[in-house]
Parts: structure tokens; C-alpha cells; sequence
């Protein structure tokens, strides 16, 4: 088991991940680290890799649909529009 004391300073922990999405080509990544940026950004600092299209941040909690599941990625963009960003769990019911 690893404490706080064993991480090297400097080095984001691989826990510290943030969700962040592309609406045009419906994929989601985690940056490691992304944990430390500023909430308020709502943008990746870098373009989707897939269609250099920006990236959403959607919170440390967020799991996106299946690419396929169109209409799953329109209920996520109406909600992180009405701004629902998923940084905290919920608990399942």
C-alpha cells in the first residue's frame, strides 16, 4: 500500500485525473495531473487529438456514453451546457 510520503514532489499521482471530452468526435480522456488546473478552464489546453477540436472539462466523476450512444452524448452536452461538470460521486441507487 502506498502512503502521500512515497510520491515524488513534483509528479502528478495517477489518481489526480480529470475527465475531458470531445462533443464532435464523442471520446473522452483523463490527463493526469488535471486535478491541479484551474475548474474555471473550461477547455483542455491542448485540441482533441482525434479532430483537434476542443475538449471539455467534465470533472474527475464523469463516464461518458459509447461512441455509438448518439443520444446519450446529446443528454451529456445538454447537461454540461445547463453546467453539470461531475466533480462529485454520487452514490448508486
Amino acid at each position: 500500500m502506498s502512503s502521500t510520503s512515497d510520491r515524488t514532489p513534483g509528479v502528478p499521482h495517477p489518481t489526480n485525473t480529470v475527465h475531458f471530452a470531445c462533443f464532435e468526435c464523442r471520446v473522452s480522456f483523463k490527463q493526469p495531473g488535471s486535478s491541479n488546473w484551474d475548474p474555471a478552464v473550461p477547455e483542455r489546453p491542448f485540441p482533441c487529438p482525434n479532430c483537434k477540436a476542443p475538449m471539455r472539462r467534465m470533472g474527475r466523476y464523469f463516464k461518458a456514453p459509447p461512441r455509438r450512444d448518439v443520444r446519450g452524448w446529446r443528454e451529456t452536452i445538454r447537461l454540461y451546457l445547463g453546467g453539470e461538470r461531475f466533480e462529485t460521486s454520487r452514490p448508486s441507487t
